[in-house]
């Protein structure tokens, strides 16, 4: 059990990817604190971990309001004596036309996607510190790398989670913080359920990276739990693309790669 006792703050970890993360935080022997603005997502998640003979508590957060952020890690704090990862994954993403896009949707994507992973690492710092370090693993996306349609307010928020990330290994490593991102593409959560189900894009999309498939929430969970635990120790700084591929490689209509048995 590689992440046997050490304490871990999930955000967003009610459902989808998050939830994910943490039921594989749990089965690798971590304590699990799941923090979501849906308390009763935490408290399902948390209940059905503690099922199966793992560790975790459910704590209601909203990641843009630092009072809330504070209580929770004071609480932790006081329970764990310190925290060891700090998973920042909770997101929300518009999907509106640059124009359409109103000064609140702008607000509202950087508060929840850049400035709520701020405010999180900024409180649990003091804590890593002290017990000589820690692992903070800021969860991106594609959009982090490339413009994406009528994501104007989202694309900004991730792209700037990624230069945070690396800033942060800067400021940070030589308090033994290691800070790293994964950046997932198209996973078949709740975050993307309509895509996934449409007629016009689930079959599609699929095909259009070179593994053929959709991404489900638990291809997201192996990489967490390496980045948390020690055989990762060198690794600060970097991001670690789940995507099928497809930033890395795009075939062009009609474009089908050559196999020949003989």
């Amino acid at each position: 059990m590689k992440l046997k006792a050490k304490i871990t703050i999930v955000t967003g970890g009610g459902s989808g990817i998050g939830a994910s993360i943490c039921q594989a935080y749990a089965a690798a022997g971590a304590v699990v604190c799941i923090a979501d603005i849906n308390g009763d997502g935490a408290k399902d998640v948390a209940n059905t971990i503690k099922s199966s003979g793992g560790m975790a508590s459910a704590h209601t957060v909203d990641v843009t309001n630092s009072g809330e952020i504070a209580s929770m890690v004071a609480d932790v704090i006081a329970e764990h004596g310190r925290i060891d990862t700090l998973v920042n994954n909770a997101g929300a993403r518009i999907i509106k036309g640059f124009m359409q896009h109103s000064e609140a949707d702008w607000h509202n994507m950087l508060n929840i996607n850049l400035t709520g992973p701020f405010l999180y690492s900024q409180a649990v710092v003091p804590n890593m510190v002290a017990n000589d370090g820690g692992s903070i693993i800021n969860v991106c996306s594609i959009a982090s790398f490339q413009g994406r349609p009528n994501r104007c307010a989202y694309v900004s928020a991730k792209s700037g989670l990624l230069g945070l990330t690396r800033a942060m290994a800067m400021d940070l490593g030589s308090k033994r913080i290691r800070v790293n991102a994964i950046a997932p593409g198209m996973i078949a959560s709740p975050f993307n359920q309509s895509f996934a189900e449409a007629e016009d894009t689930g079959d599609a999309w699929a095909t259009e990276n070179p593994t053929g498939r959709w991404g489900q929430p638990d291809d997201i969970s192996g990489a967490a739990v390496f980045l948390a635990t020690d055989d990762a120790s060198f690794i600060t700084g970097a991001e670690i693309k789940i995507d099928g591929g497809w930033l890395a490689a795009r075939a062009r209509i009609g474009e089908v790669p050559m196999w020949d048995d003989d």
